[in-house]
C-alpha cells in the first residue's frame, strides 16, 4: 500500500488531534514529543495503538521508542508502506 509522505501526514494529523484532545496542537513534521504537554507515555501507547490501527502496521520496541516527532513517524510508516 503505497503512500506518500504528504498523504500519511495528513493521516497522522488526525489520530493526534484525536488523541491530543486537551491540546492546542500546532502539528506539523517539526513538532516533537517534548512540545506536546499531553504527550506522556500512556498517550504515547494510545497514539501508537491509533496509528498501528488506521495504517494496518506493527512497531516494535525500538521503533516504539525513536518515535519522538511527527517527522519520525513519518518517515517510519513511509518505510514501513513502500
Amino acid at each position: 500500500m503505497h503512500q506518500d509522505k504528504a498523504t500519511i501526514r495528513d493521516q497522522l494529523e488526525l489520530i493526534f488531534q484525536d488523541t491530543f484532545v486537551e491540546s492546542n496542537l500546532a502539528f506539523s513534521m517539526d513538532t516533537r514529543r517534548d512540545d506536546v504537554a499531553e504527550w506522556d507515555s500512556l498517550s504515547h501507547i494510545r497514539l501508537l495503538t491509533a496509528i498501528e490501527a488506521s495504517f494496518g502496521v506493527q512497531f516494535d520496541l525500538e521503533e516504539i521508542v525513536n518515535m519522538t516527532s511527527v517527522a519520525a513517524i513519518v518517515d517510519l510508516l513511509y518505510e514501513k508502506l513502500n
